[in-house]
């Protein structure tokens, strides 16, 4: 699936209720909680200044995080405004003590300078993204030497595949061409959640071979 004009126009319409859904608590808290975990479990005494939510939705992973790193700048981006807005309300400060920065931007072009963020997640939003290749080498582009990013999405057997249609879903090999073509190493992959999901950490080096 593509993040196309009529995607954005039905998370815009879904955002006032998009908390309340059952699948909120049943999957996506589990997923940001094998998320954080996984990269904790790389390396634990990780302690980011600056974290990085694309596809943040109504900013329910960035408020785990903020009481997981108080002090971290958060940073959450979505193209659908009305999740902006529902996010804003639910974190109204900007930045770090327990408020967050949010943009209205696509994962393939993220408004942030070079070498901005220590740590940037991606949950369940990368089925979404309309050019996945430039989407992870932006992602690439904003972490800063030595920094991670975390991508968790479906992995779905062919048959929940078509019923689905998430035709944006990509093998565990070719997540991880692309992850090694934007200069990210990958230091885990594995499936989770009874295989039905993806996870993938990459590293950006310390330094680039020239």
């Amino acid at each position: 699936m593509q993040t196309t004009n009529k995607d954005i126009q039905r998370f815009d319409r879904e955002s006032s209720g998009y908390e309340t859904w059952a699948y909120q608590s049943l999957i996506f808290d589990w997923v940001h909680r094998t998320a954080i975990a996984a990269v904790e479990a790389i390396s634990p005494e990780i302690n980011p200044d600056t974290i990085l939510d694309i596809g943040c939705g109504t900013g329910r992973l960035l408020r785990e995080l903020a009481e997981r790193w108080p002090a971290a700048k958060l940073i959450g981006v979505d193209p659908a405004e009305g999740m902006i807005a529902e996010a804003r309300r639910r974190m109204p400060s900007d930045g770090g003590s327990q408020g967050a920065t949010f943009y209205v931007s696509m994962a393939e072009r993220l408004p942030l300078p070079d070498a901005a963020v220590e740590l940037a997640f991606s949950t369940i939003s990368f089925h979404h993204w309309q050019e996945q290749a430039q989407g992870i080498r932006e992602v690439a582009r904003v972490l800063r030497p030595g920094g991670r990013f975390v991508l968790v999405d479906f992995s779905l057997p062919y048959i929940l595949l078509k019923i689905f249609r998430h035709s944006q879903q990509l093998s565990p090999a070719a997540v991880r061409e692309l992850f090694t073509q934007a200069g990210l190493v990958v230091q885990e992959q594995r499936r989770v959640m009874r295989r039905f999901m993806l996870i993938t950490i990459g590293r950006k080096p310390d330094t680039v071979e020239k």
